[in-house]
């Protein structure tokens, strides 16, 4: 009987769903391979109830992107105050969420659990630690810092993480070391190649000599990404700009009444990877997707507007290791491109950076240590 494994994400932000695919994608190559794996992905949400999908889901994206600094600070108090966090968490894995997601092993019961989000690794934690469950449970942390909430899981047998470097600050905060994976994040597969930027270009229908500037703004165009196109533009030199909007209609409304033949601008596209090949450097703010993908590519990059809690510390790892640029207020996107572009030093040392912290592998690391669990072997971390 062949390998049966659970991948559970959740729909509040498209990172932890384009993490899960990502691993169930390798499982499926591995399928394909002749590996004898039978994958089922779940969305946690959908078996917690209408008003939990509504909270996490709409709730977070109202919060960040009309409370940004509310957010933050429950975030820092969640991360430095452990009678505050405890409370969230008996939220969290209430027995009412733990039983109405408790159903679902009623008439499944996989080899092997990876959850992507740490909402349904409460509930899973839970339901290990009460004798419901007793497969190995792995959860990814989507970020380059360690959320508060995975401190807590005590029945949670493994975390990755996304790199080494972090194993010290994650061990500090109470995760013992042999309980932490740090094999990176996952990226989907069509990140994991690239297209010369000339034949990028080309199927895009861009400018071939022009220095290309690709601005994000998440799936929810988050940011002032109407100023920071504007500034660029105005830039002397040659450079033409690409901005996807995301699912946010306004912005893209607005973007589209800037008259200049140098903009090119998007809503929420499915070929970011094939933009990303194109361009010459990313503007974007800091989410651990993102992260993960511009890292893939060896795209240099300049973050700006962090959701204040996890995206400040993805920038702050991201910069501190020289992967990226840090612009704000005080040092504008256009002072960082001239920076990034006139300094001759600068582009090589990032880009050997990007390579450096990149992690490739990390889907079929993950995978191949769920099925040596499964089998029974030793693991070696």
């Amino acid at each position: 009987m062949g390998m049966k494994v659970l991948i559970v994400s959740i729909t509040a932000g498209n990172g932890h769903n384009a993490t899960a695919e990502s691993v169930a994608d390798e499982f499926e190559r591995l399928r394909v391979g002749g590996a004898d794996i039978e994958v089922a992905r779940e969305d946690f949400l959908e078996y917690v109830g209408n008003f939990f999908y509504n909270f996490t889901d709409k709730g977070y994206t109202f919060l960040t992107l009309h409370f940004p600094e509310l957010f933050g600070r429950t975030y820092d108090l969640l991360e430095h105050n452990e009678p505050a966090r405890r409370v969230a968490d008996i939220l969290l894995a209430s027995d009412y969420i733990s039983s109405r997601f408790g159903s679902y092993f009623r008439d499944h019961m996989p080899d092997v659990i990876v959850s992507t989000h740490y909402f349904a690794a409460s509930a899973l934690s839970k339901l290990k630690g009460e004798g419901r469950l007793s497969m190995p449970i792995i959860g990814i942390n989507t970020d380059y810092c360690l959320h508060p909430f995975w401190e807590d899981f005590k029945f949670l047998d493994y975390l990755v993480t996304a790199d080494p470097l972090l194993t010290d600050i994650i061990e500090k905060r109470g995760i013992e070391r042999d309980r932490i994976l740090p094999f990176g994040l996952p990226v989907r597969r069509k990140f994991l190649t690239c297209l010369d930027k000339a034949e990028a270009r080309e199927l895009l229908s861009l400018d071939l000599k022009k220095r290309t500037v690709l601005v994000m703004g998440g799936s929810m165009g988050y940011g002032d990404i109407e100023g920071i196109v504007t500034e660029i533009l105005a830039m002397d030199g040659d450079y033409q700009v690409v901005a996807i909007c995301g699912n946010n209609k306004q912005l893209l409304k607005s973007l589209h009444k800037i008259d200049d033949d140098d903009l090119h601008c998007l809503g929420f596209v499915n070929n970011v990877e094939l933009y990303m090949d194109a361009a010459d450097c990313i503007v974007t703010k800091p989410g651990g997707l993102t992260s993960t993908e511009f890292l893939a590519k060896n795209l240099p990059a300049i973050l700006v507007n962090p959701i204040p809690g996890p995206e400040q510390r993805n920038m702050q790892f991201l910069c501190n290791s020289g992967c990226a640029m840090h612009a704000g207020k005080n040092f504008t996107v256009s002072e960082a491109l001239r920076l990034m572009f006139d300094d001759p030093y600068r582009l090589p040392e990032m880009r050997a950076a990007l390579k450096r912290y990149s992690r490739p592998d990390s889907a079929a690391r993950i995978c191949e240590f769920a099925i040596r669990l499964c089998e029974g072997f030793g693991v070696t971390v």
